[in-house]
């Protein structure tokens, strides 16, 4: 063909890459220009092909158009899906370096040759919510139905895709495993990038005629035949026309003396190409690196149709969203480009901390006025039997065993990290000295009574008060101890764990999840578990005691069988409170109360137990119109 004459000037075609490849290969041999108006491939570039322009943008053109999109709704987190062949993966490779270089973050970038569930189950791993997508129309259909499957569409998700598909691209279902109503229900909301057929400016065109006069004489023309690229080879033609005339103006002699081996002819047609500018029925034809920059169609699938919502004019790299429909989103607002993780920090529920602090101040209150009424009446007969110090004692583990309660409620919301620690060593303190001087006061009680009983035959032993306060010293000795080593050793530091998330009950795409805040220290298990075995073994030998003693009634130790009922409720609420405490750790608003409970019922109950016996007593001592009762 090209030794046959008469001369070829340019190339005008092809359409299909397999035809325009091996001709643009060879086209630089021969030194002749080729223009392209229907091949889009990414392939052709400058580099590769330095004699081939087109008229129709490449699939690389639809980078910009999308990456315009997640600028305007402000979505900088994204992932991207590709099919792996060329024509596919070398945008889909432009557009990644473009998204690096706007500072974009790409979180997963997947590709597929068959199987597309694999690559979308990555996506869905890493919460990808932005998917930018290159496939063919056949893989469109499979993505969307996998899509769908996976329940990866919706609100929660937008697709942008380069979609130069035929009409009604989903309206089939072979080769798939899903119904066309669950693919329009997959798709919808999808925006896709596509040719702009023919440009909608109104302006008039190198032809002197508008677009739209252009298409109805087109469409007057055409027959029953119709090609999408029909503008862009209507343009093509301007373009090489042009360029024909570009190079007759500079070189007369162009028809008698044109020779395919003349390296100035192919010169000076590039350069007629590259200096080729006018209004086409396309929009504004101008080649940057061979390439034309063309305007581009974005559609939006809405309610099963595929409608237009604007374009985007790539020479001047402006998107404009009002040459269409409205954007519709399948929720109220545009998808959030990840799941916004909302820490919440979990506290004791304040009406409640409130109630129970007020509870704990209440009987604080009531352990004062048992101590007033027992170091007023100490020398009473039926007070100075009980001895009255060691009541005393009672009072006084039972007020630092309320005061725990207020500690045991506090957390950062009601003071500061920095003063959390301190809380934890407060908590400790309190709660075991308080247990100590309370428990081990009754215990050393139960321990006397249980010691009479034993010798009762001999009648010999005779274990006086300061032996009791011993007892308790030791308990207390012990306690500190522990303590002490613990926080020299291995301090309380705040520790905070994350629970099971859940999803907010009014906002999409919006992940709670509950922390909360622990005393913890590096070996805080050994020292727990010293603590819980010492107190387990005083435990279980006080309620032993207070059991062998059941039934023993010594006139001279008046509130035996009081001081046995008390031991009885320390050890049960103890070890219910332990158990709740290891079970339910990570329900704060429950254990709280719970604990709170047990610590506040089994304080009172004790000092009802042993002290409200003794105020009736002495208040019917004194009050004339009452008999005196002696227990």
């Amino acid at each position: 063909m090209m030794h046959s004459g008469p001369n070829k000037l340019m190339l005008f075609g092809a359409a299909c890459t397999h035809v325009t490849d091996p001709i643009a290969k060879a086209s630089k041999h021969w030194h002749l220009t080729q223009l392209s108006y229907a091949d889009t491939h990414p392939m052709f570039t400058k580099d590769a092909f330095p004699n081939f322009f087109r008229v129709v943008p490449s699939e690389n053109a639809f980078n910009a158009p999308r990456l315009a999109l997640l600028k305007e709704f402000n979505w900088t987190r994204v992932g991207t899906l590709y099919q792996n062949e060329p024509r596919y993966s070398l945008p889909h490779n432009h557009m990644v370096a473009d998204l690096d270089s706007m500072e974009l973050e790409v979180v997963e970038t997947q590709s597929f040759v068959n199987d597309v569930s694999e690559s979308l189950k990555k996506l869905r791993e890493k919460d990808v919510r932005i998917i930018l997508g290159n496939f063919n129309e056949h893989f469109a259909r499979k993505v969307f139905c996998e899509a769908y499957k996976l329940d990866m569409y919706g609100r929660s998700y937008q697709w942008l895709i380069m979609a130069t598909y035929s009409t009604e691209w989903w309206n089939t279902t072979i080769d798939m495993d899903c119904s066309v109503e669950e693919l329009i229900q997959a798709v919808e909301g999808t925006m896709m990038v596509d040719l702009l057929p023919l440009s909608t400016s109104g302006d008039i065109t190198i032809a002197g005629i508008t677009a739209d006069e252009y298409l109805s004489e087109y469409d007057s023309l055409r027959g029953n035949e119709y090609s999408r690229f029909h503008g862009y080879t209507y343009d093509g033609i301007w373009a090489a026309a042009l360029a024909i005339q570009y190079v007759a103006q500079k070189r007369e002699d162009f028809l008698t003396h044109f020779d395919y081996r003349g390296k100035e002819w192919e010169n000076v047609f590039l350069e007629a190409l590259r200096n080729t500018s006018f209004e086409g029925v396309t929009g504004p034809v101008r080649f940057y690196n061979n390439e034309r920059k063309a305007n581009i169609l974005i559609n939006q699938f809405q309610l099963g149709q595929v409608e237009k919502i604007g374009e985007f004019h790539s020479q001047q790299n402006h998107l404009d969203l009002t040459l269409g429909k409205p954007v519709k989103w399948v929720g109220k607002t545009p998808p959030k480009d990840r799941t916004l993780i909302y820490i919440e920090h979990s506290q004791v529920n304040l009406t409640i901390y409130i109630i129970s602090a007020s509870a704990s101040v209440v009987g604080m209150i009531i352990a004062c006025v048992f101590l007033a009424f027992n170091i007023k009446y100490r020398n009473q007969r039926y007070i100075k039997m009980s001895s009255p110090h060691l009541n005393n004692l009672i009072i006084v583990g039972c007020l630092l065993t309320y005061m725990s309660v207020i500690f045991l409620g506090l957390d950062t919301t009601l003071s500061s990290v920095a003063a959390f620690p301190y809380i934890c060593t407060a908590r400790a303190w309190i709660l075991m000295a308080g247990f100590s001087l309370a428990f081990g006061a009754m215990f050393s009680k139960t321990w006397r009574v249980h010691s009479i009983f034993t010798d009762l035959k001999l009648n010999k032993k005779v274990i006086k008060d300061y032996q009791l306060f011993m007892v308790v010293g030791i308990l207390l000795f012990i306690d500190i101890a522990i303590i002490t080593t613990w926080q020299i050793a291995d301090p309380f530091y705040r520790d905070t764990k994350q629970l099971e998330p859940r999803h907010h009950e009014h906002m999409d795409d919006v992940l709670v999840i509950p922390e909360n805040e622990y005393c913890q220290s590096e070996h805080m298990t050994i020292f727990v578990s010293i603590i819980y075995a010492y107190k387990g073994l005083l435990l279980v030998f006080g309620a032993f005691l207070a059991w062998e003693t059941r039934h023993v009634s010594i006139p001279a130790l008046n509130d035996s069988k009081h001081i046995g009922f008390s031991v009885y409720n320390v050890f049960i609420t103890c070890i219910a409170g332990a158990a709740i405490s290891l079970v339910l750790s990570d329900r704060k608003d429950l254990v709280f109360v719970l604990l709170s409970f047990f610590i506040i019922f089994c304080t009172t109950a004790t000092l009802c137990l042993v002290f409200v016996p003794k105020v009736r007593l002495v208040v019917r001592k004194f009050c004339s119109f009452c008999p005196c009762i002696y227990a």
